[in-house]
């Protein structure tokens, strides 16, 4: 006699049955992802709009003003934090949350400490894609640096071009999506004109999914047929 807590007897013999795993996904990154000021709710962010529609498990691990340099030193008096190019502790943190895709947004902030400081952000940025593509062989690891437009001065473009090429160097993946998700549109950002508000946070979850669809496509949600209602959040 089977009890009613038993599990189901499959042809074999008694049988388990298994939940769909969800991927973790963690991001890496600075205002955009936190958030800020410029969203009017922490779901509305893009990253968890993102888990939210592909069923992923959100890993946020942000701080508004860091860089791959600037802030992820030690703490200096009066509260803020020094520069560094050798900085571990996010990057181990990163490792401790087994994701099975991450993604870095950063870059934004590491602007303003150039010309003086161009080799150092170009250390800083070597420094973490290298500690990442040894540690994490084998998962999905993206460069998507938001910026609120692309060819908005120099420096940005700069620090754009740093992160593409040390990353691709290594192997990993870079693109544009969040940047030309927004591409300056006022109607996308919030009232200082370079985080994105509760509309732009969409517009770069809409661009991020389809990247996720052609990198990471195993751990994407095949779509549901024309017609049939979406499981996850509306976009």
């Amino acid at each position: 006699m089977t009890s009613s807590l038993d599990p189901p007897a499959g042809p074999d013999g008694p049988t388990v049955p298994r939940l769909a795993p969800h991927p973790t996904a963690v991001f890496l990154g600075d205002s955009v992802v936190t958030g800020w000021d410029s969203v009017s709710h922490p779901r509305n962010r893009f990253s968890s709009l993102v888990c939210e529609h592909l069923r992923w498990r959100e890993v946020s691990l942000a701080a508004d003003g860091i860089g791959f340099f600037c802030r992820r030193g030690g703490k200096l008096p009066g509260g803020g934090r020094s520069p560094s190019c050798r900085d571990t502790t996010w990057l181990e943190t990163v490792l401790r949350a087994e994701p099975d895709v991450v993604t870095i947004c950063l870059g934004l902030n590491d602007a303003a400490l150039l010309p003086s400081q161009r080799d150092l952000v170009e250390e800083a940025i070597e420094h973490d894609f290298a500690f990442l593509a040894e540690r994490l062989p084998g998962v999905p690891t993206i460069a998507a640096p938001y910026f609120p437009a692309l060819g908005i001065g120099p420096r940005f473009g700069i620090v754009h071009r740093l992160v593409h090429d040390h990353a691709t160097r290594l192997g990993l993946a870079s693109t544009d999506a969040m940047s030309t998700a927004i591409d300056g549109d006022e109607n996308k950002l919030a009232i200082d004109g370079i985080h994105p508000n509760d509309a732009g946070h969409a517009a770069i979850a809409r661009a991020m999914i389809a990247i996720y669809r052609e990198i990471v496509p195993d751990l994407v949600p095949t779509p549901p047929p024309s017609g049939a209602p979406s499981r996850g959040a509306p976009l």
